[in-house]
């Protein structure tokens, strides 16, 4: 499962035809069955504000990225606040058909 901000899918790192590609891989792979993509959109109410982009593994390692070093956490506590911090983010993300319209809607932007 993957978890981003809207603004992920706005902010432009190179042209638009790129951006219109990576959009449009972005609904390739939301529509693959073992691939849960949310995305919390702008407006939305949070339970949590975003930090630090993090990856949970598994139940034994998060990995964390920082600006000056990555740091891998491997105590159980630490561990739990992480999952936390995945839940809430959940809780306020979309998915599904509502997380696919509003990709189709930033890939229509492009085109403005």
């Amino acid at each position: 499962m993957v978890v981003l901000e809207e603004q992920a899918l706005k902010t432009r790192v190179s042209d638009a035809e790129t951006m219109y590609g990576q959009l449009d891989r972005l609904l390739a792979i939301m529509s693959l069955p073992r691939v849960s993509l949310g995305i919390i959109p702008a407006i939305s109410e949070r339970k949590i504000w975003t930090s630090a982009g993090f990856w949970i593994f598994d139940t034994g390692t998060v990995r964390v990225e920082t600006p000056s070093a990555e740091l891998t956490i491997t105590q159980r506590g630490e561990i739990a606040v992480f999952e936390k911090r995945f839940a809430w983010l959940q809780e306020s993300a979309i998915f599904g058909a509502e997380a696919r319209g509003m990709v189709g809607r930033v890939r229509a932007e492009l085109d403005e």
